[in-house]
């Protein structure tokens, strides 16, 4: 394969796992919500006992991974039974993304391709990322966020703003404001979203969700349902 395999096993299948990796052979009996990981370019085979398993697949490009974790040839190693909590968070938020057809947006997509990068590093190599960031410059990133909350800011455009990378502006910006470039770009539009809606009561909120970014009025809903607890007509009643 040109991609590296993170098989994420949300309801695991009831009799043996089998497989064959570089040369050595693996038998187990899976647990739900545990990953198997098997790196690009490996000779693999696997199969299934009983049962019905469900996974979710996902590749990721060998060369953008590299790029990516700012590390060229990483050694990373295949591993079939591994508990990662913070990688399930991770996968569960996937998982629901693609129910919503990507409708998040590109900084979540890059923001997710910097975060399973950084947790398969810390998984399946023995290289540990750089964390001596706290000192960079990552106001600019900041200070775009706000200013174009309602638009598709990337990843790569935030880093290049502040000439870091990808991976090191996502561990600058968590280190100095406590959360990532996009949760902060939510926060923001959740803000503007209660002032307009406190502030104007007749413009339908399929525009508002529109002019703040939001795929559509029910992507604008549930993501405000889920900030702060009611629903936006709820919100705007209560002004």
């Amino acid at each position: 394969m040109n991609h590296h395999l993170l098989v994420y096993h949300y309801k695991a299948l009831d009799g043996e796992f089998r497989h064959r990796c570089a040369g050595r052979s693996t038998v187990t009996h899976l647990q739900n919500g545990q990953f198997s990981f098997i790196p690009a370019g490996a000779d693999n085979h696997w199969t299934f006992g009983e049962g019905s398993p469900s996974a979710l697949h996902i590749l990721i490009d060998a060369e953008l991974f590299d790029t990516t974790a700012a590390k060229d040839k990483v050694d990373l190693r295949d591993s079939f039974q591994v508990d990662a909590p913070a990688m399930q968070l991770m996968a569960e938020r996937l998982r629901q993304e693609l129910r919503l057809n990507g409708a998040t947006g590109p900084l979540f997509a890059d923001t997710m391709l910097q975060m399973f990068s950084d947790e398969m590093l810390h998984n399946f190599s023995t290289h540990v990322p750089e964390t001596g960031l706290v000192d960079s410059n990552v106001m600019p990133a900041l200070e775009l966020i706000q200013d174009e909350f309602h638009s598709g800011v990337s990843l790569a455009e935030l880093a290049a703003l502040c000439d870091l990378s990808q991976s090191q502006l996502l561990r600058a910006f968590r280190g100095q404001f406590g959360t990532t470039p996009h949760k902060f770009l939510l926060t923001r539009r959740i803000s503007r979203a209660k002032h307009l809606l406190l502030a104007d009561v007749d413009t339908p909120l399929a525009q508002i969700a529109l002019d703040l970014g939001y795929a559509d009025q029910s992507h604008f809903s549930r993501e405000f349902v889920r900030y702060t607890g009611v629903t936006p007509s709820k919100f705007r009643a209560c002004r």
